[in-house]
């Protein structure tokens, strides 16, 4: 039997202690870094939801408007509110029968992401009722 005090000691060593931290400080650093890491995807996916909705609304405004009553040419309207500022630029060109109306929306701000374009058809001349996508 050893009696307390009489050759060796409980605890940790310096180099015990100084291993533990270094192992404990280079997870810390991986785990911020991933955390960070997550924070940005997460903070790309809401503003990918924004423009979604933006492109959406502008789709759903061109669509109600009867046929035909879409002036050609280019408008821009720009908006400034936060969370997600963000310009609207809608062309329409009409060819005999069918109108193309191309939306895009562009992100603007710090941390803008890429704009986003969708173009449909329209029947120029069809009476209401129809569908404005054409046959």
């Amino acid at each position: 039997m050893t009696r307390p005090g009489a050759g060796s000691r409980g605890g940790f060593t310096l180099m015990e202690v100084l291993i533990a931290v270094v192992i404990l400080g280079t997870l810390g650093v991986a785990l911020a870094n991933s955390l960070a890491q997550g924070a940005r995807r997460a903070t790309a996916a809401g503003a990918i939801g924004y423009r979604t909705a933006a492109l959406n609304t502008e789709v759903s405004r061109i669509t109600a408007l009867p046929a035909g009553t879409l002036a050609n040419g280019t408008t821009t309207q720009t908006l400034t509110t936060q969370p997600f500022p963000y310009t609207v630029t809608t062309v329409a060109a009409t060819s005999g029968t069918r109108q193309t109306v191309t939306i895009t929306v562009t992100p603007t701000g710090p941390r803008a992401i890429p704009a986003v374009t969708r173009t449909i058809e329209r029947l120029a001349g069809s009476g209401g009722g129809s569908s404005p996508f054409g046959p």
